[in-house]
């Protein structure tokens, strides 16, 4: 059975040139040596998050890096048809890790870390850092060749507003935001408006978004979902909402 490992730097897709020689370094080269201890002659699956898949065979094995030659190239689209973007205000500890890889198996396109007025941990440069490593491990695993696209950091404010609204990218989005006594996201989806339609979910945080945050998306556009009757954690809510659109 071949490794499958992610290059950071993209991969040559002129099949013309083939077979042609790639050098892989960093975290995965050092996994593949010094974890996987591979050895000349194996085989190997590499992906650059283009969509395509590259069969190649260790060529070369140094300390830090090693050369693999590509021999094929094909294009393996393992994406959902319905496009979701998921703006959640993050969980604490390893809850974050959870989240970002049960999103990237279930097929989740866009990850917006959200900070609301109750949020309870932070979208730094050290939480993007380990989502981004998450990301590449869950997509090895589950064999995607897309990267869930991890987006900058936004506000409520900046979410919820007319502006964000009236932007020409989420004028073919459906907006929805939890809350009570509203339609079931199936109810919402099969609605002949929304066919065809991208999702792009908002998630609070524990304590839930505030009564002026609802106010806002709602003013701005965005429609109410129930998830229903039980009260779900923030991980929780984003999986399953991805569940449902992606299925």
């Amino acid at each position: 059975m071949a490794y499958r490992y992610f290059s950071t730097v993209p991969l040559p897709s002129d099949e013309t040139a083939y077979p042609v020689a790639v050098t892989l370094e960093g975290d995965e080269a050092h996994h593949l040596i010094h974890v996987m201890r591979v050895k000349e002659g194996e085989p190997l699956i590499l992906f650059d998050g283009s969509g395509a898949e590259f069969d190649a065979e260790i060529t070369q094995v140094r300390k830090k890096d090693l050369t693999a030659e590509i021999h094929a190239r094909r294009v393996e689209d393992r994406e959902s048809e319905t496009k979701i973007s998921l703006a959640v205000a993050l969980p604490k500890g390893d809850r974050q890790r959870w989240l970002i890889e049960k999103l990237v198996e279930l097929g989740a396109a866009e990850f917006i870390p959200l900070t609301a007025e109750r949020s309870v941990a932070k979208a730094g440069d050290a939480a993007a850092q380990r989502m981004n490593r998450v990301v590449v491990e869950a997509s090895k695993q589950c064999g995607r060749n897309t990267l869930l696209s991890l987006a900058e950091p936004v506000t409520t404010k900046m979410l919820f507003s007319p502006e964000f609204a009236a932007a020409p990218e989420n004028a073919q989005t459906l907006k929805i935001i939890a809350h009570p006594n509203a339609p079931t996201l199936a109810e919402l989806l099969a609605r002949p408006e929304n066919q065809g339609l991208k999702i792009l979910a908002a998630i609070g945080p524990e304590g839930g978004f505030s009564d002026a945050e609802v106010a806002a998306a709602l003013e701005s556009g965005w429609e109410k979902v129930s998830l229903g009757k039980r009260i779900l954690r923030t991980e929780t809510a984003a999986i399953m909402i991805c569940a449902v659109v992606t299925d």
